[in-house]
């Protein structure tokens, strides 16, 4: 006997979420693994660190989000190093930060000292007039 479950999961789908006249709005947003540090192409260049960020909504698919996004890196000693915010009720920001591949929205925090060995990073996501939804935190290490 073969059994198999098609469409089975380990985390409790709960549905649309109405938002406006949207109702697949964002119900969670984490840092994706893709995050990294990014090595420059030539040596002119600063060393920057890429942030993804995903959204999901209540059944946990990736979805898109209206609303505000900030995204903080803190060194690994807990020091606040910059916070970056992204309006993405902006329609030419959230189509210019939307990656159709990875379906996470990407946040660059420039310049990066190459001596970190690791950062921390915390996304927040706003939709108008709605709480915010915050990620856990999410270890982004250095292998330059």
């Amino acid at each position: 006997m073969v059994l198999f479950c098609a469409g089975c999961s380990s985390t409790k789908q709960v549905g649309p979420i109405q938002a406006g006249n949207w109702a697949y709005a964002p119900h969670h947003v984490e840092i994706h693994p893709l995050s990294r540090f990014r090595t420059p192409a030539n040596p002119q260049e600063e060393l920057m660190i890429v942030v993804h960020v995903e959204f999901t909504d209540g059944d946990g698919f990736a979805c898109r989000g209206i609303g505000k996004l900030s995204v903080t890196i803190t060194g690994a000693n807990g020091n606040h190093m910059e916070t970056t915010s992204v309006d993405l009720e902006d329609q030419d920001e959230n189509r210019l930060r939307f990656d159709p591949v990875t379906r996470t929205y990407r946040v660059r925090f420039n310049n990066v000292n190459a001596d970190y060995a690791r950062v921390i990073a915390q996304a927040t996501f706003t939709a108008k007039d709605d709480k915010p939804i915050r990620s856990k935190l999410h270890p982004i290490k250095n292998n330059n």
